[in-house]
């Protein structure tokens, strides 16, 4: 056996002893820095809001502007694509209720019944297994934001010049139908693509 098995082992045993020490302070300093921001928070004012009601028998929405986000939003970051809508003020038109309700049935149908397989090939895709819990919180993500991109693609329609017509709604309807199939698949590839891998990897 080497002689200088015994200084080899104490050189390295130190040098772990130095890293662990150097860690535990740095921890120390975290713990402090969250304790301190623990107790800024407690000492800011809070505002009690008791009651409010909300009366929607006159409510007439005349504009859609902004941003429709689809997907998580964890700290307040958009992970999924975005669905954005032109950022200029556009008139709402009048709404076709037949052709939405329909489009919507498709929507929900798809999916109920198809996403979660691509959900499903999408985790094999960028190697991320997923729980069915989680699974399901995207999806109904996904579903609370659906009527507002069929709005948003009915208003379309409506902007160039389409006049509900039943010869014609059959077509419109398929095109709405594949268009927002296709945000939702582009959405859920960018999310799953984006999330951060097991040991900070990407």
């Amino acid at each position: 056996m080497s002689t200088s098995f015994p200084h080899d082992y104490f050189t390295k045993l130190h040098h772990y002893l130095t890293w662990q020490t150097n860690k535990i302070k740095h921890l120390e300093q975290q713990i402090a820095h969250l304790e301190k921001e623990i107790q800024e928070l407690k000492q800011r004012p809070q505002t009690m809001i008791e009651k409010i009601e909300y009366k929607f028998d006159q409510l007439k929405v005349e504009t859609l502007e902004g941003t429709l986000n689809i997907g998580l939003t964890p700290n307040g970051g958009t992970l999924i694509e975005d669905f954005s809508v032109s950022p200029e003020k556009t008139v709402v038109p009048k709404p076709e209720p037949v052709l939405f309700r329909s489009i919507q049935s498709k929507i929900n149908e798809y999916l109920a019944n198809d996403c979660k397989t691509i959900l499903e090939q999408l985790e094999t895709k960028y190697a991320y297994p997923l729980d069915e819990t989680y699974r399901q919180f995207i999806l109904q993500d996904v579903q609370r934001q659906i009527d507002e991109r069929i709005h948003f693609y009915l208003q379309q329609k409506m902007n160039s010049g389409y006049v509900p017509d039943p010869s014609s709604s059959e077509a419109v309807e398929t095109e709405i139908v594949n268009k927002v199939k296709q945000d939702i698949e582009q959405s859920l590839d960018s999310f799953m693509k984006h999330l951060p891998k097991q040991g900070g990897e990407r």
